[in-house]
């Protein structure tokens, strides 16, 4: 097996998985960024942490670090329009639509899900990715409990 079809059948396997879609919203020295991600996780409960992946070329990348915090925002199934302005649109305009608040300098979205902030205590360097360890400082939850879902390619309401 080549390496090129390893990927093409890892990439398969991968849209077989239904995932929860995310925004990750961080600002540095005066700087937002936002972005959709699927590869969030829960981590530990001692302390509660989680866990994000972020490719090295995203904008929010270089916004995220050590001691730095972020949000994960988890998408209701109305905000398919905040999912695919944060993953395709251009960085400023990814804050101009969307209700946006901020709670200790960290922008996040007021109509999502759930909003889990977190400080990063660490992090891990692989190939085209960081992971970045977070622990929780504060939720907040809406009184809606089903989140926005992604499988095979699309946003499943």
């Amino acid at each position: 097996m080549t390496l090129h079809s390893l990927q093409e059948e890892f990439v398969d396997a991968m849209r077989s998985y239904t995932a929860t879609v995310n925004v990750i919203s961080a600002q540095h020295s005066g700087k937002k960024q936002a972005m959709t991600a699927t590869s969030v996780a829960s981590l530990s409960l001692d302390p509660p942490s989680m866990l994000i992946s972020v490719n090295k070329e995203a904008s929010i990348h270089n916004i995220l670090g050590k001691n730095r915090a972020f949000c994960i925002n988890v998408l209701s199934p109305t905000q398919i329009d905040l999912a695919e302005l944060c993953s395709n649109e251009e960085e400023e305009e990814r804050f101009e639509k969307g209700n946006w608040g901020s709670y200790k300098d960290i922008p996040y979205n007021e109509d999502s899900v759930i909003n889990i902030f977190c400080n990063c205590f660490d992090l891990f360097n692989q190939s085209t990715h960081s992971v970045f360890f977070g622990e929780v400082t504060k939720i907040i939850k809406s009184g809606d409990s089903v989140p926005l879902i992604y499988h095979d390619g699309k946003y499943i309401k």
